[in-house]
């Protein structure tokens, strides 16, 4: 394939391989600091949980609208220079927002349209950013390769929300500006990239069908269905627990540092997270790892109602994480193996989609919750659901090799099966 990493490369050699991670690492760290400082900005300019679950909405919301359209745009053109029109994009975009901060004239309709601006940028950037680790990296080495750029990923993530929470204490502007920085220098990184695609080979198809294609392949793959369909609902779920943590410690009286640390302790319990995950694939089944994973979810968030303190949210946090982390990596390595190369960002955008399109809700429930009830209770009721979607989780079925029929309609797939069960 044109522009691919030769097989010899080790991934410390791989030039390409380590600017793309360093600039997706910096972008992470900016957009990990501006997490943190969204709600506690909305917080700070309108005093209201319910408001601050309508930014996080619209957020991720314009995310997950743009998917279905990144999805077609990664795979007809050059995937490197998709990666570098949205990471411009965003920079002037976090800059403009930074701007009208430090100007004192934020308001809620302007948060919002940041909030879209920013999706509709980010959604063809995920959809390109993987299939672009496959064009620097040989296929002997992409599991490692996942591997190390999940770890420096929530290196920034563990990194960005205790800067972002630190700066927006010195002053509400500071975590936008750093994350317009972060996505200049990865802009950065991505043209001094060696490899040079261009645009993915194959015939194209009208763009109305191509909208479709990820979702149509993602629906006949049973493994990769009932996998996304689980985490899926689980995010609902995950993105209303972060928002509660966020508002209770910020109601107790935590500065924006602390509550920056806090919520970094998810990132911290991510990488370890990752570490573990190839040893649990080793000694625990698929179906063991989602349903066990799942189990101990909902246990620590019933557990955040007991003891509401910063402290033990950001352990109970951590711990959530870890187990997320693990069963995160069953999908991640499966989608890569089961997609062909010219479906990689169509496929990429469909699970994306279904990732983004449920967080919103879950942010604005809990706000409206956090409007009229105790967290304590809200981080309950986010228990309870959690638990039922542990019940709900596939079982060994689902992972089983296909039958001689299935099998053959799948062709060089079922390699791709065989490898999934053995690495995760």
């Amino acid at each position: 394939m044109k522009g691919r990493a030769p097989a010899s490369d080790s991934l410390r050699r791989n030039r390409d391989f380590q600017l793309l991670c360093a600039g997706q690492g910096l972008s992470m760290l900016g957009s990990g600091a501006a997490a943190v400082a969204l709600p506690l900005l909305v917080l700070q300019v309108t005093g209201s949980p319910l408001r601050v679950g309508l930014v996080e909405a619209v957020w991720t919301g314009s995310l997950a609208l743009a998917c279905l359209p990144s999805g077609p745009v990664a795979d007809r053109f050059d995937r490197r220079s998709v990666l570098l029109v949205c990471e411009a994009g965003r920079a002037v975009a976090s800059a403009a927002l930074a701007g009208t901060v430090l100007a004192g004239l934020a308001s809620l309709p302007l948060l919002l349209v940041a909030g879209a601006v920013l999706g509709f940028l980010t959604a063809p950037f995920n959809a390109a950013v993987l299939p672009l680790v496959r064009e620097v990296v040989p296929e002997a080495k992409l599991a490692t390769a996942l591997a190390v750029n999940q770890v420096r990923g929530q290196t920034a993530y563990l990194v960005g929300p205790v800067i972002g929470g630190a700066l927006f204490s010195a002053g509400a502007s500071l975590p936008f500006w750093l994350d317009s920085a972060s996505y200049a220098v990865s802009a950065c990184c991505l043209l001094a990239l060696g490899v040079r695609p261009g645009a993915p080979a194959g015939p194209r198809e009208a763009w109305w069908p191509s909208f479709t294609a990820g979702l149509r392949f993602l629906w006949r793959e049973r493994l990769l269905r009932r996998l996304t369909l689980v985490a899926s609902a689980q995010n609902f779920a995950f993105d209303g627990v972060y928002l509660a943590v966020v508002v209770t410690t910020a109601r107790e009286g935590a500065s924006g540092l602390s509550v920056g640390m806090v919520t970094a302790m998810s990132a911290a319990g991510a990488m370890v997270g990752v570490a573990l995950a190839p040893s649990a694939g080793r000694h625990l089944g698929p179906s063991t790892i989602v349903l066990s994973t799942g189990v101990v979810c909902a246990a620590l968030v019933g557990a955040m109602a007991l003891a509401p303190e910063a402290a033990v949210l950001a352990a109970l946090l951590a711990g959530c994480a870890l187990a997320v982390a693990v069963s995160g990596s069953v999908l991640t390595l499966a989608r890569l193996l089961h997609t062909p190369a010219r479906l990689q960002g169509r496929v990429n955008s469909a699970i994306g989609l279904l990732f983004m399109a449920t967080p919103p809700l879950g942010a604005t429930l809990a706000g409206a919750l956090l409007d009229e009830l105790p967290g304590a209770t809200v981080f309950l009721v986010f228990a309870a659901l959690l638990a039922v979607l542990a019940a709900a989780s596939p079982g060994q079925g689902v992972f089983q090799r296909p039958g001689p029929r299935e099998a053959a309609a799948d062709g060089p797939r079922e390699a791709g099966r065989t490898e999934v069960a053995a690495a995760d």
